[in-house]
Formats: structure tokens, sequence, C-alpha cells
């Protein structure tokens, strides 16, 4: 597996639409091989009694997620963005401005932006499946003793474009397009 270069994310994202939303910055001046992706949307987790149960034979398993709320929106055209304070111990579940609208050739991995955990956050993600198409929705806890403040739209997160060799299998499953959490029960797919 090898990481697309930049001239070549840039070149699918204005044929393909490989992510949408962008910011100027990501288009005209991105750093070595990854985008840049902000902060668009934190949830606060209003319940609990999330569950995953395993599959059987007869049937996938069910889950449930928590019940969300959202709490801060990233506003587009707004000069001054909203600010949030993560508290020490916070957890909550944020969503991406940007949309990934991924092809069966790539497998795109997230991972925190240094100044992110450099001011005590911890920004829980992951890779994105072939066929995913929606916003990212990933865990944001504050692991230090001290609040961190946090604009909405600040850059937190960036992602590599892999390029897979062989066959894939795309994405169907039930958070396509940016679903935060099932917060009622229902079979994985």
């Amino acid at each position: 597996m090898s990481v697309l270069g930049i001239d070549q994310v840039l070149q699918r994202i204005k044929t393909q639409k490989l992510i949408e939303g962008l910011g100027e910055r990501d288009l005209k001046n991105p750093e070595g091989v990854t985008i840049d992706l902000r902060l668009g949307a934190v949830h606060k987790i209003l319940s609990g009694g999330a569950f995953i149960e395993s599959d059987r034979r007869e049937a996938l398993g069910r889950r449930k997620g928590v019940k969300t709320k959202l709490i801060a929106e990233f506003k587009k055209g707004k000069k001054n963005q909203d600010w949030i304070i993560i508290k020490p111990g916070d957890y909550y579940l944020v969503s991406t401005v940007e949309a990934i609208n991924t092809p069966g050739d790539l497998l795109p991995v997230v991972f925190t932006r240094t100044s992110i955990f450099r001011s005590g956050l911890l920004l829980v993600n992951s890779k994105v499946q072939p066929g995913y198409k929606g916003t990212l929705t990933m865990g944001l806890t504050n692991l230090s003793k001290f609040d961190v403040r946090l604009q909405m739209g600040a850059r937190v997160c960036d992602i590599v474009f892999y390029k897979i060799e062989g066959k894939t299998t795309l994405y169907r499953g039930q958070h396509q397009g940016g679903r935060v959490s099932p917060h009622k029960e229902e079979r994985q797919v």
C-alpha cells in the first residue's frame, strides 16, 4: 500500500469530489501529503446504555449507541466562530466540517494534529472504509488538568490517503452520511 501524493489528492478533490467543504488553506497551501480537517460540530452525550452484541449464525448482532445533543456547530461564512471549553475529563463526539467521498481504491486514515495533543486533548479516530461518504465523527476528551478552549473550524486532524492494491468491498454500514450515534437499538448491517 502506498500513500497518495498531495498532487494526486488535490486532483481527486477537483475531479472526484474526494473531500467537500475544504477551507482555502488546504486547497491552496497544503503541507506534506495530508489534508487538514476542521472541527465542524460538537455533540454532548446525554445518556448511555450503549452496547454492541456479537454476531450469531442466524443474524448480525444488535447495537445501541448513546443519545447526544448538538452543542456547538461551525457556521459557514461566519467571521468569528464560536468557542467551546473542554474541561478536564469531558468527552464529546465531534464531527468534521468536511465530507469525505471515499472511492473504492483508497483507504483514508485520520491522524490527530500535534497541536491538539500538545494542549492535552485526545482525539480518538480511525480509518475510513472505501465507499464511505459523509463527515467524520470522532471522540474528543481532555486528558489534562486544565480547561482547553477550542474554536469551531479549528484544524483538529489530518487525513492521509493510502492506495489499495487488490479488491475491496465498499462500506455499507449505518454511519454512512455522517451519522453520529444510533441512540435506538438496531441490528448491524
